[in-house]
Formats: C-alpha cells, structure tokens, sequence
C-alpha cells in the first residue's frame, strides 16, 4: 500500500507539474510516450486485436495533443480544462473503488473485472457530480457538470475494457513499472475514452 501511495503522490506532482509548465512540446512528448509505453504493453501482454488496441491508444494520444493546442472559449487556458478532465476521471476512478470496496454487493461483469460493483460505479458517478457541481459553481460553467457525468460513464467502460483484455491473457497487471500500481496501460486505462468524449464534447 505505502509503494502504491508513494507512486501516486508522485504522478499527481508529476501531472500538475507538466500542467503548470504549459509548454506544448514538454505536454505532447509526454503523452506520446505515455502512448507508446502502453501500445508496447498491448504487444508484450498479448492483447488480442492489436490494430484496436493502437487505435483506442492513438485516440486518447491524438485528441490529448489536439485540445491542447486550442484556445477555449471559457477564458481559461487548455491546460487547466484538461488538468480538470484527468482530475475528474481520476475521481470517479478513486471513489468508485472506495466505495466499492467498502459497500459493494452488486458485482456487475464479474467474469471479466471480478471487483467491480454497481455500488461503486454510482459512487464514483456522485463524486463526479459533485466535483462538477464545484468547478461549476466556481468557474461558472454548469455545463461541466453533464461532461464530467457522461466522462465517468466512459471511464468505466474503458477500464472494463482494459481489464477484458488483461482477463483473456490470464494477468492482473499489464506491466510494473508503476510500483503499487501495474503498467503504464493499468494506469490510464479509465481516460482511454473519458477523455477524448471529455474533449469532443468542450469543443463541438
């Protein structure tokens, strides 16, 4: 448990790090190596449907880089609104465990991600709720609220996604670079889709 809180105290000062730089180049060579250290792990573990694999992976690489090239419409920097979809993803993510782990008796696809529970998933979608209720609230833009609910949904689906995968290849973890936490791949597994939906939806 302390490898696994160490590790995650030091990607959040990490994240925020690159986040308060703001230099494109330093952002978009960091995802592209995110990128491809996860599509390598695809490969290694085995994954079956290697071209979907890249696809999903160059889809969460692409509009990452994309959307932080704009400028918004929300007198707010690129930055700090994709600095609020990771946090949000990140989240639902936390809550969805705590809450699962501590109240779960509904198991949902349990023959592919054994602990994941009903209970946990409307945990994690009330703490993104309520996470949206506050950047709403604070930086006027209600409308957040409904992009951070719908990204939770797609976090869930896209680390069920993941842990399919990891189920038919018989692995719990996809590598161990990350001590306390797995691969690169276990890491960012739930912003596969929460975050290009996130986007898409800030910007159409």
């Amino acid at each position: 448990m302390s490898k696994r809180i160490y590790t995650s105290i030091l990607l959040i000062a990490s994240f925020f790090l690159i986040m308060f730089i703001s230099n494109v180049w330093i952002f978009s060579t960091t995802i592209a190596l995110i990128c491809l250290l996860s599509f390598y792990e695809w490969i290694k573990n085995n994954f079956q449907l290697t071209i979907f694999g890249f696809l999903i992976i160059a889809n969460f690489g692409f509009w990452s880089i994309f959307y932080i090239n704009l400028s918004t419409d929300l007198n707010q920097s690129s930055y700090f609104m994709y600095a609020l979809i990771i946090t949000n993803t990140a989240i639902f993510d936390t809550f969805a465990f705590l809450i699962g782990s501590n109240f779960g008796k509904t198991y949902i696809a349990k023959k592919i991600s054994p602990n994941k529970t009903l209970e946990g998933i409307i945990g994690g979608i009330f703490a993104s709720l309520f996470f949206g209720i506050i950047v709403g609230y604070v930086f006027d833009i209600f409308f957040i609220v409904l992009i951070f609910i719908t990204a939770s949904i797609f976090a869930f689906f896209g680390d069920l996604l993941v842990s399919y995968f990891k189920r038919q290849s018989g692995i719990k973890d996809t590598g161990n670079v990350l001590p306390g936490h797995g691969g690169i791949l276990d890491r960012i597994d739930s912003h596969l889709l929460a975050t290009p939906i996130s986007i898409l939806a800030l910007i159409i």
